[in-house]
């Protein structure tokens, strides 16, 4: 049986911080996830957290404003083919999502290193993975997370008990 991270202490609506006017929500954590090929090739554990825009009316603008450019790209591929129509237009969530991070840190001290993720895709614009390495030594009982904006500080946190010495699993 695998027993799950615990939330101590953490801002009651999971809001981590606000990036160009998207609420952006704690949405979980893995403390013993598979490094991205891109990290490791060994697939080496790490920690992942997720995090979400909140649906708002920023939101749902930004949506409708990709829908209008990526029409506009669809037409121009038409009318000039797939080489001359340019790039397709980023997907929202991107630009907003990637200024967010933490700092993690654990009662052990243990140094933590960001190292890489992922944000947005097709039915996921307003999601993130940030991945940080090493995963949590089994002796650790605290972990917490120091949420930043452009690497500012947000004044937000979120501090997990790890299970004793047993396989943590995903919150």
């Amino acid at each position: 049986m695998v027993r799950m991270t615990t939330i101590v202490a953490a801002p009651g609506d999971l809001i981590i911080g606000v990036s160009d006017g998207v609420s952006v929500r704690f949405a979980g954590i893995d403390v013993e996830a598979r490094q991205p090929p891109m990290a490791s090739p060994d697939g080496d554990r790490c920690i992942q957290i997720m995090l979400e825009g909140v649906n708002g009316s920023e939101v749902r603008e930004r949506n409708q404003q990709h829908a209008r450019d990526e029409a506009a790209w669809v037409e121009r591929r038409k009318e000039l083919g797939t080489a001359n129509a340019g790039r397709y237009p980023p997907l929202p969530g991107v630009a907003v999502m990637q200024r967010v991070r933490a700092r993690v840190t654990d009662d052990l001290g243990t140094s933590y290193q960001w190292i890489g993720g992922h944000t947005s895709g097709t039915g996921s614009e307003w999601e993130a993975s940030w991945f940080y390495f090493p995963a949590p030594p089994r002796s650790a009982s605290l972990l917490t997370l120091a949420f930043t904006l452009d690497g500012e500080p947000t004044g937000k946190e979120c501090v997990l008990r790890l299970p004793d010495g047993q396989s943590p699993g995903t919150l």
